[in-house]
Protein backbone atom coordinates (compact mmCIF):
# COMPACT_ATOMS: atom_id res chain seq x y z
CA UNK A 1 0.00 0.00 0.00
CA UNK A 2 1.34 3.92 -0.74
CA UNK A 3 0.42 6.87 0.52
CA UNK A 4 -2.12 7.67 4.21
CA UNK A 5 -2.87 4.13 5.41
CA UNK A 6 -5.37 5.19 7.93
CA UNK A 7 -7.25 7.18 4.75
CA UNK A 8 -9.79 4.75 3.16
CA UNK A 9 -9.98 3.95 -0.83
CA UNK A 10 -12.76 6.53 -2.33
CA UNK A 11 -14.60 3.02 -3.77
CA UNK A 12 -13.90 1.60 -0.56
CA UNK A 13 -15.34 4.27 1.78
CA UNK A 14 -18.05 4.12 -0.71
CA UNK A 15 -18.74 0.60 -0.42
CA UNK A 16 -18.99 0.96 3.46
CA UNK A 17 -21.80 3.87 3.11
CA UNK A 18 -23.60 1.93 0.98
CA UNK A 19 -23.28 -1.22 3.19
CA UNK A 20 -23.69 1.02 6.14
CA UNK A 21 -27.45 2.68 5.06
CA UNK A 22 -28.25 -0.79 3.82
CA UNK A 23 -27.82 -2.60 7.35
CA UNK A 24 -29.08 0.42 9.24
CA UNK A 25 -32.33 0.08 6.34
CA UNK A 26 -32.85 -3.53 7.08
CA UNK A 27 -32.77 -3.53 11.04
CA UNK A 28 -35.50 -0.25 10.79
CA UNK A 29 -37.45 -2.19 8.03
CA UNK A 30 -37.38 -5.69 10.60
CA UNK A 31 -38.17 -3.98 13.83
CA UNK A 32 -40.50 -1.93 11.97
CA UNK A 33 -42.01 -4.77 10.81
CA UNK A 34 -42.12 -6.85 13.70
CA UNK A 35 -42.76 -4.25 16.41
CA UNK A 36 -45.62 -1.99 14.35
CA UNK A 37 -46.51 -3.71 11.28
CA UNK A 38 -44.90 -1.29 8.99
CA UNK A 39 -42.75 -1.44 5.77
CA UNK A 40 -39.79 0.41 5.46
CA UNK A 41 -41.65 3.14 3.28
CA UNK A 42 -44.50 3.49 5.86
CA UNK A 43 -41.94 4.23 8.47
CA UNK A 44 -40.15 6.92 5.73
CA UNK A 45 -43.55 8.58 5.04
CA UNK A 46 -44.39 8.82 8.91
CA UNK A 47 -41.64 10.22 9.17
CA UNK A 48 -41.41 12.83 6.12
CA UNK A 49 -45.00 13.80 6.97
CA UNK A 50 -44.13 14.06 10.67
CA UNK A 51 -41.17 16.68 9.71
CA UNK A 52 -43.00 18.30 6.46
CA UNK A 53 -46.38 18.50 7.16
CA UNK A 54 -48.53 17.74 4.44
CA UNK A 55 -47.61 16.96 0.95
CA UNK A 56 -49.16 16.45 -2.05
CA UNK A 57 -48.60 12.47 -3.38
CA UNK A 58 -45.52 13.58 -6.03
CA UNK A 59 -43.53 15.67 -3.25
CA UNK A 60 -43.98 12.47 -0.69
CA UNK A 61 -42.84 9.86 -3.25
CA UNK A 62 -39.74 12.53 -4.42
CA UNK A 63 -39.07 12.94 -0.91
CA UNK A 64 -39.24 8.79 -0.34
CA UNK A 65 -37.25 8.30 -3.20
CA UNK A 66 -40.08 6.00 -4.59
CA UNK A 67 -42.10 6.55 -7.45
CA UNK A 68 -45.84 7.86 -7.26
CA UNK A 69 -47.83 5.01 -8.08
CA UNK A 70 -45.48 2.83 -5.05
CA UNK A 71 -46.69 5.87 -2.51
CA UNK A 72 -50.19 5.83 -3.52
CA UNK A 73 -50.08 2.01 -2.39
CA UNK A 74 -48.36 2.33 0.82
CA UNK A 75 -50.63 5.88 1.54
CA UNK A 76 -53.72 3.92 0.88
CA UNK A 77 -52.35 1.46 3.26
CA UNK A 78 -51.83 3.93 5.76
CA UNK A 79 -55.46 5.14 5.54
CA UNK A 80 -56.58 2.14 5.81
CA UNK A 81 -54.49 1.82 9.49
CA UNK A 82 -55.97 5.52 10.48
CA UNK A 83 -52.27 6.73 10.61
CA UNK A 84 -52.43 8.88 7.41
CA UNK A 85 -56.01 10.63 5.91
CA UNK A 86 -56.12 12.68 2.17
CA UNK A 87 -57.20 16.16 2.10
CA UNK A 88 -58.59 18.31 -0.75
CA UNK A 89 -55.59 20.59 -1.22
CA UNK A 90 -56.87 24.24 -0.92
CA UNK A 91 -54.56 25.63 -4.41
CA UNK A 92 -55.54 22.90 -6.46
CA UNK A 93 -58.80 21.15 -5.80
CA UNK A 94 -57.72 18.33 -8.23
CA UNK A 95 -54.81 17.52 -6.05
CA UNK A 96 -55.12 15.83 -2.57
CA UNK A 97 -52.34 16.37 0.69
CA UNK A 98 -51.44 13.31 2.46
CA UNK A 99 -51.38 14.24 6.35
CA UNK A 100 -50.59 12.75 9.46
CA UNK A 101 -53.61 11.35 11.93
CA UNK A 102 -52.94 12.00 15.84
CA UNK A 103 -52.35 8.04 15.50
CA UNK A 104 -49.82 8.77 12.55
CA UNK A 105 -48.28 11.75 14.88
CA UNK A 106 -47.99 8.39 17.87
CA UNK A 107 -46.43 6.29 15.06
CA UNK A 108 -44.38 8.25 14.06
CA UNK A 109 -42.42 9.00 17.20
CA UNK A 110 -41.91 5.40 17.99
CA UNK A 111 -40.72 5.15 14.37
CA UNK A 112 -37.79 8.00 15.84
CA UNK A 113 -37.19 6.07 19.15
CA UNK A 114 -36.72 2.68 17.32
CA UNK A 115 -34.50 4.29 14.66
CA UNK A 116 -32.38 6.44 17.51
CA UNK A 117 -31.74 2.82 19.50
CA UNK A 118 -30.36 1.38 16.23
CA UNK A 119 -28.62 4.35 15.86
CA UNK A 120 -27.04 4.17 19.57
CA UNK A 121 -26.63 0.65 19.13
CA UNK A 122 -25.18 1.42 15.68
CA UNK A 123 -22.22 3.73 16.75
CA UNK A 124 -21.31 1.71 19.54
CA UNK A 125 -17.55 2.12 19.37
CA UNK A 126 -17.16 5.37 17.35
CA UNK A 127 -15.23 8.17 18.66
CA UNK A 128 -16.51 10.76 17.68
CA UNK A 129 -20.36 10.22 16.85
CA UNK A 130 -20.50 14.33 16.27
CA UNK A 131 -18.04 14.41 13.84
CA UNK A 132 -19.24 11.51 11.78
CA UNK A 133 -22.87 13.27 12.36
CA UNK A 134 -21.74 16.41 10.76
CA UNK A 135 -19.99 14.28 8.04
CA UNK A 136 -22.67 12.20 6.85
CA UNK A 137 -24.66 15.31 6.24
CA UNK A 138 -22.29 16.86 4.05
CA UNK A 139 -22.44 13.59 2.17
CA UNK A 140 -25.91 14.06 1.75
CA UNK A 141 -25.85 17.56 0.69
CA UNK A 142 -23.23 16.80 -1.88
CA UNK A 143 -25.12 14.04 -3.38
CA UNK A 144 -28.39 15.83 -3.29
CA UNK A 145 -26.26 18.12 -5.87
CA UNK A 146 -25.63 15.79 -8.23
Amino acid sequence: MTGDETTPSPLGLGRDLMLAGSRLRDAVRRRAQREFGLTALQSDILLVLASRGSMISTELASACGVNASTVTHAVDAGVERGLVLRVRNEADRRLADIALTPAGKRMAERVRALIADLARAALEGVDQPGLLAESLAQVTRNLEKG
